[in-house]
């Protein structure tokens, strides 16, 4: 009983990255499975939809554990300027499957829940993260990661879920929504910033950090879906409205509503794209040199990866005459998959080794070693 109260008491947070990963493939295998009419994509999303829930529920039950067994513990990590930002995952984790329940398994009520439960959740995490760290007397630059970004993806994320559900009849406040997109778009501008100050001028993330670089990816992925629905841009509305336009003087109007979608969603999207290209040679860099090492931040690779492939889904809808970005997004996703199943192998892996082998850790593959405390030392 000793050694399961000490496993809980040093239960990660982490855990709830795998609920996050999960809703990201269940609702990119939902896009695509409506994209292409695939009844196999869609059953099995659905299916993994439910799996996710039991094991978010779960998760919940032993990190509340975890909290009472150990709540000096807990809040050492939630003033902690590297760990801290973590915590977000949990009210992000709980957002999407929110998505899950409204658009995959059609529980609206059940959604409704979910996202009021996760919305309070994440904003009481945004606030405590956020004055904590403003409070820490010794924050240095290379204390920065891309984890950082965890806030900010649930405040841009907190829209697209708030006006899915409002489509749906759930009262949800427009005006609301949309501080949490300025809000959440500003704060992930300013941090991309200091990365890059990092990156450039000083050393960049260790290895250990680098699947967090990954999560560059989520804030310009979601951005434009956020964007989308509150300006009521959603691809059927929009392809309305636009024949609608276009029989219009002219075909001003039908112009100026692409000039006003477009602007949005290219300008984040297209950073996305870039942002893409560059974690991907790094990680090929890292790759080369062979220094890798799993950590319990590789979950990071799937949700931003993910989420790309649904933007760049959405954006297809819009523009149906630029045909490679359905290849683009089946890319995404393949690779999201590809992260998804080593980096769940390799967890299964190394809790069999620590837990029913009892390996220490100095004797495991270098791989499989978790993430150290100080993950900012070289």
């Amino acid at each position: 009983m000793a050694g399961i109260t000490e496993r809980i008491r040093g239960m990660s947070v982490a855990w709830f990255s795998f609920n996050l990963a999960t809703s990201a493939i269940v609702l990119s295998t939902f896009a695509l499975a409506n994209l292409g009419g695939s009844t196999l994509l869609l059953g099995f999303s659905r299916g993994l939809a439910a799996l996710n829930t039991a094991t978010f529920l779960l998760a919940v039950v032993l990190y509340s554990a975890r909290i009472a067994l150990d709540p000096g513990g807990f809040a050492r990590e939630a003033r902690s300027p590297v760990r801290g930002p973590f915590l977000a995952t949990i009210g992000v984790a709980t957002i999407m499957l929110s998505l899950d329940w409204s658009l995959v398994l059609g529980r609206v009520g059940v959604a409704e829940a979910f996202f009021y439960v996760g919305l309070a959740v994440h904003t009481l995490i945004f606030l405590v993260v956020l004055y904590s760290m403003e409070r820490h007397p010794g924050i240095e630059v290379h204390y920065m990661n891309p984890a950082w970004y965890m806030p900010a993806v649930g405040n841009v994320l907190v829209p697209y879920v708030g006006m899915i559900l409002a489509g749906r009849g759930v009262p949800v406040s427009r005006s609301l929504l949309g501080v949490y997109l300025g809000a959440g778009t500003v704060m992930w501008m300013a941090l991309f910033t200091i990365w890059l100050y990092r990156s450039l001028f000083f050393s960049p993330p260790p290895a250990r950090l680098l699947a967090t670089t990954w999560i560059n990816l989520a804030p310009p992925a979601v951005i434009p879906l956020s964007y989308e629905a509150l300006l009521g841009f959603t691809p059927g509305v929009y392809r309305a409205l636009y024949q609608e336009a276009v029989q219009g003087p002219g075909g001003v109007v039908a112009s100026l509503l692409t000039a006003v979608f477009d602007f949005f969603y290219y300008t984040f999207w297209g950073a996305a794209g870039m942002l893409f290209l560059l974690v991907l040679a790094i990680t090929l860099s890292h790759a080369r040199r062979r220094d890798l090492e799993f950590a319990e931040s590789w979950w990071a690779f799937v949700f931003p990866l993910a989420a790309y492939s649904i933007s760049t889904i959405h954006l297809y809808l819009h523009h149906p005459e630029d045909h490679w970005l359905i290849w683009f997004a089946w890319l995404l996703y393949l690779m999201a998959w590809g992260f998804y199943l080593v980096t769940t192998a390799l967890t299964l892996y190394y809790e069999y080794l620590e837990t029913v082998r009892r390996v220490p850790e100095k004797r495991l593959p270098r791989l499989l070693r978790p993430l150290p405390e100080d993950v900012t030392r070289r």
